[in-house]
């Protein structure tokens, strides 16, 4: 079994796996062994929140679907207070699950309009908006999504609002998938002047170097700054951003070494989204390991690449996903030295 077979094999079983019993333990324990029918979602809910700060996506993912059967039955009964902040981790599950494969889109589409209803009972506009873009966007409906997207744009912010580099960052990644690379790079250079997010714009280096480093023979003569930049700041990234920042890092370390044991670990956290940038990584690393020769197990790689792309465009027959991978796979046999 070559690298990537085991590393692909570890990524199917996880996908059956319950969330690791070793990240929240007590939290889970107790959702499992209470007989108290209070007790039992909020224990749930606690432990997907504990998930989504560490950056365990999957299992953030895993924990809130369980909990949305007692949301679609009305079965929690909260303060206000307590309804604002389940819809704020909600806003996380829908944006999670779009990038799920074996997400049936029908039922995301129906938890969203559940979603669309609180918000429009509370005036909350550019929510809906911003969300109905996030999930078209991932699920590669590049209709929808700009139909969200010009309607968000122009809404005041309100209580469930992300920031406006957050906001912009979602932009940003979205005209890097699509190809407009131009659009992306205005949009970073607006990122870095806001001061809305700590996270920003020390997250966006790792999406946009790639950009920079590829195109600098044309106009742009700040790269080398800019990686001197990604150097210094070097961001903390959790669990499922981490596959981003290798996959920039591929670009201007040349001697970075990304072991077996540092990928396993990562794996259990992504979502299907997540993997695929997980295997555009995992590729620019070992075709730089072979030396640009083009090796059998290249070859398998970059199959399984294609195959996990076109089952994300499944859901909503288009292309999204084939064409970005394509896009991707010639950046790396180009610019990776």
């Amino acid at each position: 079994m070559n690298p990537h077979e085991e590393l692909n094999s570890l990524y199917l079983r996880l996908k059956e796996a319950d969330p690791s019993l070793e990240r929240g333990e007590s939290l889970w324990t107790i959702f499992e062994d209470t007989t108290d029918a209070t007790l039992r979602p909020l224990a749930l809910w606690t432990f997907s929140q504990n998930q989504f700060d560490l950056g365990h996506f999957r299992s953030f993912l895993v924990s809130f679907s369980l909990l949305m059967d007692w949301i679609r039955k009305e079965e929690l009964t909260l303060t206000p207070k307590q309804e604002l902040d389940l819809y704020w981790n909600y806003k996380s599950y829908l944006i999670y699950a779009a990038e799920q494969e074996d997400m049936p889109v029908a039922l995301l589409e129906e938890d969203f309009e559940r979603f669309v209803d609180f918000c429009d009972t509370h005036g909350f506009f550019r929510t809906r908006d911003y969300i109905g873009f996030m999930i078209y966007s991932k699920l590669g409906d590049e209709e929808q999504a700009d139909h969200y997207l010009a309607e968000w744009v122009n809404a005041p912010p309100d209580e469930l609002s992300d920031c406006p580099s957050c906001e912009g960052f979602s932009r940003m990644t979205y005209a890097i998938e699509r190809g407009f690379e131009d659009r992306a790079l205005l949009l970073y250079a607006a990122i870095r002047h806001e001061r809305g997010c700590s996270r920003m714009p020390d997250q966006a280096h790792p999406y946009i170097l790639p950009l920079f480093i590829s195109r600098k023979k044309d106009r742009f003569d700040w790269t080398e700054q800019l990686i001197q930049e990604v150097k210094r700041v070097k961001p903390l990234f959790t669990g499922g951003d981490e596959p981003y920042h290798l996959y920039a890092e591929m670009y201007y370390d040349a001697n970075y070494v990304w072991s077996m044991e540092e990928k396993k670990q990562l794996i259990p956290l992504l979502t299907d989204r997540g993997y695929l940038q997980f295997l555009l990584a995992h590729y620019a690393a070992s075709y730089r390991a072979a030396r640009h020769a083009e090796v059998a197990y290249l070859g398998v790689l970059r199959s399984n690449i294609y195959e996990v792309a076109q089952e994300l465009d499944r859901r909503i027959d288009g292309h999204f996903y084939l064409n970005f991978v394509e896009r991707e796979l010639k950046r790396v046999t180009e610019f990776i030295v």
